[in-house]
């Protein structure tokens, strides 16, 4: 199947665009190449932060918050704060206290919604039983 044309979103260059792709291939080998360097960065540095890697590498900081996202670094190795409380965690966005907290609610969501659903199927039933009732 062939890509269809579109735009860089970074550049703004045309080029052909292959399955989920939005930047092309010379912003992509550019990212690859600022990710070789953020990571020679970080075994170079145990410990550091990002601050220190941005000014160290040059990288933006979304760069950096994706690639720790992604878990593309080793546990230990880099310290940054939890997108919910602020907590310094070492990797991933958030820190567990707030993932826990996080699953507990989405359970709780989960669990209203099946008893709503259960109780409207339920409601539901009743309401075409009165009515079949009343036709008779």
């Amino acid at each position: 199947m062939a890509g269809k044309m579109r735009n860089c979103q970074r550049c703004g260059k045309l080029f052909m665009q292959q399955s989920r792709e939005k930047i092309c291939r010379d912003c992509r080998d550019a990212d690859a190449a600022m990710e070789a360097k953020v990571m020679d960065f970080v075994r170079s540095n145990p410990e550091c932060k990002v601050p220190d890697i941005i000014e160290g590498t040059g990288a933006e900081e979304s760069l950096i918050r994706r690639m720790i996202d992604d878990g593309r670094f080793e546990q230990n190795v880099i310290k940054t704060n939890c997108k919910k409380c602020g907590k310094e965690i070492v990797g991933g966005p958030y820190c567990e206290a707030c993932l826990s907290s996080m699953q507990e609610n989405l359970q709780s969501v989960q669990e209203r919604i099946s008893a709503s659903s259960t109780a409207a199927a339920a409601a539901r039933g009743r309401g075409m039983h009165s009515k079949n009732l009343g036709k008779k």
